[in-house]
């Protein structure tokens, strides 16, 4: 069976569950199931080096990341992450990200900040209330400190340059503009050169590619559904979206992908 590595794309965990929400509990569920099979969370550059044939792979892995770096990530996510002794990446959008003391996490306090559904949190941002909604550098650097989650980009500012410039060469230089923005407030404020970025919605035109790379770049995240073996593109990596489903509902999926054979077959049959 040649070795696959499943990439998780969650977004929310709160106690709102929908279309790309996941309760806490179902994301309990989720990682104490990973947990108890014995799963190795990798890092994104542990990842990378993977796809690369740079780093050989063992047992079961998995790379578990959210999108778009929500408030409800550091309370409700990170904490069951500790909790289970498992990492996940965050790719935030870095324009978004506030600033402000740390707020309270499961666990930690009785009362939590409201972490509202996806919907209000697009009407938040929309409104100029970011921050209610989004995380804040100082929960990003402690999330990082403790080792159970990392922050890499989503770009800086999530945006559709297809929609906002009908000149393409106007188009490719918003987007590096705001790729190396975000690169920047990642090494300013976490001390990192990031090698991952996130495109917004999945979608990117082929020039977008050679944008990202040149400004360092080095894997890029897409929402198709895909296998991961060594020698895969790392500059179109798939992954599997993660619902507000039960325990044997994941692992049906993680299995499936976790083979490589299997998630051809199965990406095949649900058309991509």
């Amino acid at each position: 069976m040649t070795c696959a590595v499943p990439v998780l794309m969650y977004h929310h965990v709160c106690p709102h569950p929908g279309l790309v929400t996941v309760s806490p509990e179902t994301f309990e569920e989720h990682v104490a199931y990973l947990a108890r099979k014995k799963y190795h969370a990798l890092t994104a550059d542990e990842f990378l080096e993977f796809l690369q044939g740079k780093r050989a792979l063992s047992g079961r892995n998995v790379l578990i990341t959210f999108d778009d770096g929500y408030l409800d990530n550091y309370v409700y996510a990170y904490p069951i992450l500790r909790r289970y002794g498992l990492k996940a990446t965050i790719f935030a959008i870095t324009g978004l990200i506030g600033e402000g003391a740390a707020r309270t996490y499961l666990g930690a306090a009785k009362v939590l900040p409201a972490t509202p559904d996806h919907r209000a949190c697009k009407a938040a941002v929309a409104e100029g209330r970011a921050d209610e909604v989004m995380l804040r550098w100082s929960e990003i650097e402690a999330m990082e400190a403790s080792g159970a989650v990392e922050v890499h980009s989503h770009t800086h500012s999530h945006v559709r340059w297809d929609q906002l410039h009908a000149d393409k060469a106007q188009r490719l230089a918003a987007v590096e503009a705001d790729l190396i923005a975000s690169r920047a407030e990642l090494k300013r404020r976490l001390g990192k050169d990031s090698r991952h970025l996130c495109w917004p919605w999945g979608y990117f035109e082929p020039e977008y590619q050679a944008v990202a790379a040149a400004a360092g770049f080095a894997a890029q995240y897409a929402t198709a559904r895909g296998v991961n073996v060594a020698g895969s593109d790392p500059e179109c990596i798939p992954r599997l979206v993660m619902k507000d489903r039960p325990g044997g509902w994941f692992a049906t999926r993680v299995a499936i992908y976790q083979n490589a054979f299997l998630g051809r077959l199965y990406s095949r049959l649900r058309g991509g």
